[in-house]
């Protein structure tokens, strides 16, 4: 990690410098996206504050500390009074964002760091009311399943990791056991689901009666597995073995399938078809335990900080085009940008308080 963080810093911060707004009536910090028209997502304004602590760190910046607290109150401000995460992507225009637990667990490292790293309690506060919020939402139907938008009536199953991992970094700033309790259900869940249509795999969705609604996906299995990696503490022993497991067979699934390009048997989501930028795969791979498949991760790390060196930012311009005039993009190159740097900046963050 360390040969390429200062190439990442010298491309990134540039960039992000020259987004940051400021308010003329309250002062108040905010980072634009610019292809978006708007301030950026809470998720990505959090990714991008965790970056500039990771960078504040390394660099001995107080500066880059104090925009890293202040871009931890705009997602303070912002977050909705439920405690969720608007999602403004994709969204018809004129509508309001869409609410989606995806936007809380992707915040959650970052909220977790800009609390423990920075010492940012609006991090904290947003962090435990975005999991207090998830607690409104599970489902009836299986206190081990998180809605992962309000209107769902089916299991999004990496929806449930998600809210796993925000439960787990919620619990780890507060100690309430509330949320261990559900790390555990989930965990338990999801192992209890894994092979249940096809071996190897989780598909994206399950109808209740735990039929296929949406088929496999390399990216988002990359998501459980990555996921679930910093919950393994907070599991009793038989479980965790358990989960070890199925890990080591999902990982395998998974690097199989990838052999090929995606398609509809291995990335039914048609939005997650470009492998080649998923920080989740990245983040999978690195913490898989396996030393070729972290080799892999490095490997593909490297590929993407030569491209950002080659192209500058371009390098993230997205792959996938939006084709539907009245709505918002699928997603934007500032988008991209901060989910790398913001991966990037919690995976070396969690490496330092590992060895703290």
């Amino acid at each position: 990690m360390e040969s390429i963080s200062p190439r990442v810093i010298a491309v990134v911060k540039p960039y992000f410098d020259s987004r940051l707004r400021r308010s003329d009536e309250t002062g108040d910090r905010s980072i634009l996206d610019d292809e978006l028209g708007s301030r950026a997502s809470c998720c990505t304004t959090a990714a991008a504050a965790a970056f500039y602590v990771w960078e504040g760190r390394r660099n001995r910046s107080e500066a880059s500390l104090d925009i890293a607290r202040a871009l931890a109150e705009d997602v303070r401000r912002r977050q909705l009074p439920s405690g969720g995460f608007g999602q403004p992507f994709y969204v018809r225009k004129g509508e309001p964002d869409v609410v989606d637990i995806a936007e809380v667990g992707a915040s959650a490292d970052s909220l977790f760091h800009l609390y423990s790293c920075a010492g940012s309690e609006a991090a904290r506060e947003a962090l435990i009311r975005s999991a207090d919020y998830l607690l409104t939402q599970v489902s009836p139907r299986n206190p081990a399943v998180i809605l992962k938008r309000p209107d769902d009536d089916f299991d999004v199953l990496n929806g449930d990791m998600y809210a796993a991992h925000a439960f787990g970094r919620a619990y780890a700033a507060s100690g309430r056991t509330v949320y261990l309790e559900k790390v555990r259900q989930i965990v338990a869940h999801l192992a209890d689901r894994f092979g249940r249509n096809e071996a190897g795999w989780w598909p994206y969705i399950e109808n209740w009666d735990g039929s296929v609604f949406m088929g496999n996906s390399v990216a988002y299995q990359a998501t459980i597995l990555e996921l679930a990696h910093g919950l393994l503490p907070l599991l009793e022993e038989p479980l965790r073995e358990r989960w070890n497991e199925v890990s080591k067979e999902a990982m395998a699934t998974m690097l199989d399938a990838m052999k090929e390009p995606p398609s509809d048997a291995t990335e039914a989501p048609w939005w997650a078809r470009d492998w080649s930028k998923s920080g989740e795969i990245d983040k999978a791979f690195w913490v898989s335990g396996d030393p070729e498949v972290q080799r892999m991760a490095m490997n593909r790390l490297n590929e993407t900080v030569r491209l950002l060196e080659e192209r500058g930012i371009a390098a993230f311009a997205p792959v996938i085009e939006n084709d539907v005039p009245d709505r918002t993009p699928v997603t934007t190159t500032y988008r991209k940008v901060a989910g790398f740097a913001g991966t990037i900046a919690n995976m070396a963050l969690t490496e330092e308080r590992s060895r703290t």
